[in-house]
């Protein structure tokens, strides 16, 4: 786990490599065994040809062969061993930053999260991940092994001849103004490039959620067409990578030809004036490769880790989202009273709430008010999913900002406007009201909710699945599922958001009958119905205007709203 001072962007990688440092410092050792088997092997063919080849001393043939067989399965022991190691610390990376960063999603504030697609969501969470931890595995021990890899070469070479190692460490300047050069680019295209995949995988996500409606409206092609859009933004950011590091691997192909000529000119010349022996020359061409090969490799390691780095910067601007703030008082049971005082809220420049002040009590409380009043908004601060930006909510004389999540989260419990049902079994569903309670306790409020006489009906009765978002049932019947939830929790505060816009009669009747029951806590119903509301009961109506609406006309009991107080918030 990435420790939390090292959750910033800069320190991102930095927190990877300390994590595990023990486990790269062995792949890196692993990874110079195999490079020291690269470099005995020139010194060694070097021999074989002065001594064995010229000088004929066949006593050196035997102990030759058996070093060179040696070197060889050593040198496979050693990248088994590198692989093995490479392969877990990847998945384990992996694994531990995707972890922290669906952590950090979660702990995030709504107001912040909600800047962000879902579907870039994903792809920060899996595909920048991916590309992330294998910067760690991979990238960097090679980088420090390939700097290793042309120090030992040249030092080599500079004891056989030093004039012409130092000639041939000339085109070393050329390699690295390419590298910086090369490097800066693909990381600018890389992040185009990531940002594209992001909205793609981002209107994939919708696309597939909206199917019924895609296929009612005959909107098929146009999706399709604005599905090419994306591809086409992402293949044209994708070619730009792809050739800015063509031309950075083709650079460094021209680069490395440059030493091998010098060698073949000033080598050659040292040759024929009797300077150097064939064999030597022979070691020289074959290390030129050793020395150059490792340069040409951390030119190219280079230009991946500043491609890389669009991934972290992607995975800490997540890391860099605020959190959460929470204060450490619990809230008492039951609770009684929820009073808002002169509270402001504005999304951005948009303001919604003005000096909203209202009370809610036990029992029944209905929330009315026209389409952009603030009344979604006013849930999201009752939940503290947002923070008033002046005022105060105080529940039964606590601010609301002093107390701890766990407090306020179990007081407080919602009915969404759409029913929020994960593909799993109904029991599944319910329980998540409360994750500690027992199959008895969850049997018990479905019966509380009327909705245990549909269940057992089911050939698979409690254990029957779902579907994705709720597929294999009706409206109804997953908001009385999302209120067997709500009853399981047993929070003292339910709030049912426009919770029977699209139920049926029977189930609207149902529902309300359970409602009915729960007069020990506090029940905040919003609705747009005005046959829905009962006129003994606190009604709070939240204007959009300056001026007072009208009072609904019709009620269940044909009273008026004796209960009734008419709240502006005083925006124009």
């Amino acid at each position: 786990m990435i420790p939390q001072k090292e959750r910033g962007s800069n320190q991102l990688l930095k927190g990877l490599v300390q994590s595990h440092l023990f486990t790269i410092i062995a792949l890196i050792l692993l990874s110079l065994f195999g490079t020291l088997f690269s470099l005995a092997t020139p010194l060694i063919l070097g021999r074989l040809i002065d001594s064995v080849l010229i000088g004929k001393d066949t006593s050196l043939l035997v102990p030759i062969i058996l070093g060179m067989s040696g070197l060889f399965l050593f040198s496979a022991l050693s990248g088994y061993l590198s692989n093995i190691i490479r392969g877990r610390l990847n998945l384990v990376l992996f694994k531990e930053l995707a972890h922290d960063l669906f952590g950090a999603v979660q702990e995030a504030s709504l107001s912040d999260l909600q800047n962000i697609k879902t579907g870039d969501l994903l792809t920060r969470t899996i595909g920048n991940t991916y590309a992330a931890v294998s910067t760690v595995s991979s990238i960097i021990p090679q980088i420090v092994v390939t700097i290793v890899g042309f120090i030992l070469p040249f030092t080599i070479m500079f004891s056989l001849n030093p004039n012409l190692a130092v000639i041939i460490c000339c085109p070393i300047v050329l390699f690295i103004i390419s590298s910086v050069y090369y490097g800066n680019k693909v990381k600018t295209y890389q992040r185009d490039s990531l940002n594209s995949a992001a909205c793609m995988n981002s209107f994939l996500k919708e696309t597939y959620s909206i199917v019924p409606l895609t296929k009612v409206f005959v909107l098929e092609q146009w999706v399709c067409d604005k599905f090419d859009g994306y591809l086409e933004k992402y293949t044209a950011a994708s070619l730009d990578v792809v050739r800015v590091s063509s031309m950075s691997s083709a650079v460094g192909m021209v680069i490395y030809g440059i030493p091998t000529l010098l060698v073949l000119v000033f080598g050659s010349m040292e040759v024929i004036s009797g300077l150097m022996s064939l064999g030597t020359f022979t070691a020289f061409m074959g290390y030129i490769g050793l020395f150059y090969s490792p340069i040409q490799l951390l030119s190219m390691y280079w230009t991946t880790y500043k491609s890389s780095q669009a991934s972290f910067d992607r995975i800490g601007e997540v890391f860099s989202l605020k959190m959460e703030l929470w204060g450490k008082n619990a809230l008492p049971t039951p609770v009684e009273n929820i009073e808002f005082h002169s509270v402001c809220f504005s999304y951005g420049p948009r303001a919604v709430l003005k000096d909203f002040s209202a009370t809610f009590v036990q029992g029944r409380n209905y929330l009315i008010g026209d389409n952009g009043s603030g009344k979604s908004t006013l849930i999201r601060l009752l939940c503290g999913l947002y923070r008033p930006d002046k005022g105060s909510i105080i529940i039964d004389g606590r601010d609301l900002a002093s107390l701890s999540r766990e407090s306020l989260r179990k007081s407080v419990s919602v009915v969404f406007a759409d029913a929020l049902v994960f593909d799993g079994t109904i029991y599944e569903n319910i329980l998540i009201g409360n994750l500690s309670a027992s199959r008895e306790d969850v049997e018990h409020a479905a019966k509380k909710a009327e909705l245990d006489e549909f269940i057992m009906r089911l050939p698979k009765k409690y254990e029957t699945g779902v579907g994705e978002s709720g597929l294999n049932l009706s409206s109804g019947e997953k908001q009385k599922i999302a209120l067997a939830r709500v009853i399981l929790r047993d929070s003292p505060v339910i709030i049912f958001d426009e919770f029977t816009r699209s139920v049926d009669i029977e189930s609207k009747k149902s529902i309300f009958s359970v409602i009915r029951k729960m007069n020990d806590k506090i029940i905040i119903i919003i609705t747009h119905d005005p046959q829905e509301i009962e006129s003994s009961c606190n009604i709070v109506e939240i204007e959009k205007h300056n001026f007072l609406a009208p009072i609904p006309e019709k009620f269940p009991e044909h009273e008026p709203a004796a209960g009734m107080v008419t709240v502006s918030t005083g925006l124009s």
